[in-house]
């Protein structure tokens, strides 16, 4: 095996062996952070009855579909840009659900109270045409550090958080999403392993919770919960 490591490492290009040291810094980094959990996705209380639609390709924001039809979200929030088109994918899956983004860098067309309706790209045409009513995705301008959301505190059934490259509003987004959640709420931050400055924060942040953050293997998420979502390890 170690003869066919040092083979495969001298004949393949550069992007092959960049991709392969970059999966050996993400499982040390797993290993070697002692205070976030590292579950699998099969350990998420009744995950394996849910069915979302939508492609493959997006598997962590596939995960994050799921994990609010778990929850039976009603109200969700989106804090930063939407770079996996999370948005749309909850909006596809979850018919009844309100869904807010604050996102300093939305474009908006014309001013006036349309402004506040989210404008649904055409990246991907299958999940487009598939939403119904974009009136349900409510584009709340501005950051979390300067946002005043007293008027939502308490009302969030799941806020998703963009961590990936934006170390500067990562304090400030989780401190709001914790103001934002409702009494059975979740917090999921995206970007966990792949992102320094997140990755820092939340090994930080765990011990002072009351309940643990952890990292689904195998997704870029890391999550807190107020309801008892990850099963107990079988014995």
């Amino acid at each position: 095996m170690l003869a066919g490591i040092a083979r495969n490492w001298l004949g393949e290009p550069g992007p092959v062996r960049s991709d392969f040291l970059t999966n050996l810094w993400i499982e040390l980094k797993r290993y070697g952070a002692p205070r976030v959990r590292n579950v699998k996705l099969s350990r998420l209380r009744g995950i394996d009855r849910v069915r979302v639609d939508g492609p493959i390709r997006r598997h962590s924001p596939l995960v994050v579909t799921a994990l609010a039809m778990l929850l039976e979200c009603e109200t969700i929030f989106h804090l930063g840009p939407d770079r996996g088109d999370t948005v749309w994918l909850l909006a596809h899956n979850i018919p009844n659900v309100q869904l807010f983004l604050l996102d300093e860098e939305t474009e908006q067309a014309e001013p006036g109270p349309g402004d506040r309706v989210y404008r649904l790209s055409t990246r991907d045409r299958i999940l487009h045409d598939a939403i119904s009513d974009a009136s349900r995705i409510i584009h709340l301008p501005g950051d979390s550090s300067t946002f005043d959301f007293q008027d939502y505190s308490g009302t969030a059934d799941l806020v998703y958080v963009e961590g990936s490259g934006r170390h500067t509003r990562v304090r400030s987004d989780t401190e709001a999403a914790f103001g934002l959640l409702s009494e059975l709420g979740t917090i999921v931050w995206d970007g966990y392993l792949g992102d320094p400055s997140l990755y820092a924060y939340l090994n930080e942040l765990a011990p002072s919770l009351d309940r643990p953050i952890v990292h689904i293997l195998g997704t870029r998420l890391a999550l807190y919960s107020r309801w008892n979502i990850v099963l107990p390890e079988a014995m």
